[in-house]
């Protein structure tokens, strides 16, 4: 009894003080200001192909349309309230012989284009489905698992306790009595989650494992032939490192040559170092087997490869068109400018300016995603007709 009310007593003090230190941040952060942006100033507006943005953004309008007229769609600033999207969306999902020429007319007419007004730059990388080998049992060959979600990790919804906590969330599990973080990569790597049954395939090397959970989803092909989908269930709550910082900073591989695939030949060549590299990434994400034919982002959407795009959603709401500005880092490469559709959150994607585009499953794919990591900027579209207290714009030009 009295050990119980000691952790209470010291999760109650906890969750108090996290509130104190979300409010703080929240109150300090600047709200952005926008600027109106005309259509026929967008670089390479004329030359997208719209068809394929207003096919992703059907697949979204979907949801939306779902949704009740009054929730909230996050950031409201930007998002403001489904309704605001209801008028749009169903012209949208009206539209039945797509062309370039006929969505590019839908964007121009339902949409305004806004951006921010200062700190518009930021990274933009790429992620992909990868296909690799597995086996549905485990063997000599086919012996890293990639597992179910489990059933002792708990999902702590902050807001149950303080309104200011509204839509923050811990991830943990119950030990003795109390709410503690859940198992990172190395105690999982090391067999904590062992004789539960949560295997749902076996892979040939762990590297293979460890970047499907960067990717978040892959396809997996069995030695019969048959090939199967496996996407995002949850995560162990722990931070993500990403890797490559590490090898960068060791001097192991330079800032300019990093890449996905500059990280999985270095632990080619360094077998013996690539375990503990992996593990300063804790990390660990968990997977469900999925009917669809392509990998389904936050929004519960399937990817459009090439026009689908990962956000951190404190700042872009899912859902929203999004023009891409984007120069790549190689004089080989051409520069990124097109209409996604923000359907997707990822763990590395964080801060204002800030997305992941997704290419698509496979190795071809991966040659587009891996070397990603772009400068640019974005662009929202925004439905006309918004509430002026939701988006306050302000009359100001923006040069190119």
């Amino acid at each position: 009894m009295w050990k119980s009310l000691i952790i209470t007593g010291a999760g109650a003090l906890f969750l108090m003080s996290l509130s104190v230190l979300i409010t703080i941040d929240r109150d300090a952060e600047d709200v952005p200001a926008f600027v109106k942006i005309p259509f026929e100033t967008l670089a390479g507006w004329d030359k997208d192909v719209h068809g394929a943005a207003l096919t992703s953004f059907q697949k979204s309008c979907a949801v939306l349309l779902s949704m009740p007229p009054d929730s909230k769609i996050k950031p409201e600033i930007l998002g403001g309230l489904a309704r605001d999207w209801h008028e749009s969306c169903q012209a949208g999902m009206e539209v039945s012989s797509i062309s370039n020429k006929v969505a590019r007319r839908f964007f121009e007419e339902y949409f305004t284009v806004v951006s921010y007004r200062t700190d518009t730059e930021g990274l933009f990388t790429g992620y992909f489905a990868p296909e690799y080998s597995g086996s549905a049992m485990p063997s000599e060959e086919y012996n890293y698992p990639l597992y179910a979600l489990p059933e002792d990790l708990q999902v702590l919804d902050l807001g149950d306790f303080s309104k200011a906590l509204a839509g923050e969330k811990i991830i943990g599990e119950i030990k003795d009595g109390a709410f503690v973080p859940y198992k990172d990569r190395k105690l999982i790597d090391e067999g904590a989650l062992e004789d539960q049954e949560l295997e749902l395939v076996w892979l040939k090397d762990p590297t293979d494992a460890f970047f499907l959970h960067i990717q978040g989803s892959g396809v997996i092909r069995y030695e019969n032939g048959d090939r199967r989908l496996f996407g995002y269930a949850g995560k162990n709550g722990k931070a993500y490192h990403a890797i490559g910082k590490f090898l960068i900073e060791s001097g192991e591989i330079s800032r300019e040559k990093m890449s996905m695939q500059a990280i999985r030949q270095w632990m080619r060549d360094n077998p013996m170092q690539a375990q503990a590299l992996m593990w300063k990434n804790p990390s660990y994400v968990f997977f469900r087997p999925l009917s669809e034919n392509a990998p389904v982002g936050a929004m519960n959407v399937p990817l459009t490869p090439g026009r689908s795009l990962a956000v951190d959603r404190n700042y872009v709401p899912l859902g929203m068109p999004v023009w891409l500005d984007l120069s790549p880092t190689t004089e080989l490469a051409d520069p990124i400018r097109r209409l996604v559709i923000a359907q997707d959150t990822g763990g590395a994607i964080k801060g204002r300016v800030r997305a992941d585009v997704y290419w698509g499953v496979g190795a071809d794919a991966g040659l587009m995603a891996g070397p990603m990591k772009d400068k640019g900027r974005y662009y929202f579209l925004v439905p006309k007709g918004r509430e002026p207290h939701v988006l306050a714009i302000p009359d100001a030009a923006v040069k190119s």
